[in-house]
């Protein structure tokens, strides 16, 4: 028997309000994404968004340095469940419970792929662009040397 994937078996929305919100939420630019590309600019470095390392694999980085073999990922803290920030909605709870494991676990699988490609990957919290701007850019730069 085969299993439906976890978007065909998403819970329906609990109201016309939460239907549009969950509608809306598309895979966009997000704030942590434009502070440290702005910060990375602003410092001089050159890199590519919306670019596949590997042509084979369904992977877009954030940032990514094609000439050093650097790829950037600045995971939000709700959908790769951060240690720090996430809560798991009380709605559908074992839906969204198990929706945010197999974000866990596609980010892993992904970073191994990446690095057995011979690609450095370097990972930030969303709360780490927002808060750390300066470390970001430091571990950046250090990744690219």
């Amino acid at each position: 028997m085969t299993q439906l994937s976890i978007r065909s078996r998403a819970p329906v929305a609990s109201s016309a309000l939460v239907r549009r919100v969950m509608r809306a939420n598309v895979g966009a630019t997000t704030r942590p994404e434009m502070l440290l590309r702005g910060a990375l600019q602003k410092a001089g470095l050159r890199f590519r968004k919306n670019f596949r390392p590997l042509a084979a694999m369904r992977c877009e980085p954030d940032i990514v340095f094609p000439r050093q073999r650097v790829c950037v990922f600045i995971d939000g803290c709700y959908w790769h469940g951060c240690p720090l920030h996430f809560k798991c909605p009380k709605t559908n709870s074992d839906w969204w419970q198990e929706k945010i494991s197999a974000n866990i676990e596609r980010d892993l699988r992904q970073t191994r792929l990446l690095r057995e490609s011979g690609w450095n990957v370097v990972r930030f919290w969303e709360h780490d662009v927002q808060e750390n701007i300066e470390v970001c850019l430091r571990v950046v730069r250090r990744a690219i040397k």
